[in-house]
């Protein structure tokens, strides 16, 4: 059984960059796809795309949400209470909240909490790895 709390692990590690994806696509069409003529083929996949990760972004997070409950579950009950864990955890659920507030009660209205949201994830990415690379622990 400790090995499907790894599993859940890297599902939410494949989760959370999915989500992540929202951001730099929509860069990458800003920068190089929308200059490129409305006929092109690449133009269109790409649009079907971005349509695609950013219409799902918050989905994406609350999936990511669920496999984290559940590998916190699995942790707990089979293997060890890690603090790198609790602290990555934390910052998903916190990084959720500022999102979910974010497209709930601002309503596509940015302010300081876009701001917040993009930081907490950068800072979620930087507690994930820390709590890889302490091997779980």
């Amino acid at each position: 059984m400790h090995d499907s709390g790894s599993l859940f692990g890297w599902l939410i590690t494949a989760g959370f960059l999915l989500t992540l994806l929202n951001y730099p696509v929509k860069l990458v069409y800003r920068k190089f796809v929308a200059s490129r003529p409305r006929e092109s083929k690449f133009r269109r996949i790409y649009v079907k795309f971005q349509r695609f990760i950013v219409s799902n972004h918050r989905f994406f997070a609350f999936f990511t949400a669920l496999l984290l409950l559940t590998h916190v579950i699995i942790q707990m009950l089979y293997r060890w209470f890690s603090w790198t864990g609790l602290i990555a955890a934390g910052s998903m659920v916190a990084n959720l909240l500022i999102g979910s507030y974010g497209h709930y009660i601002k309503k596509r209205r940015p302010s300081a909490w876009l701001v917040v949201h993009r930081a907490a994830g950068l800072l979620l990415i930087a507690a994930i790895t820390a709590h890889v690379l302490k091997g779980g622990r």
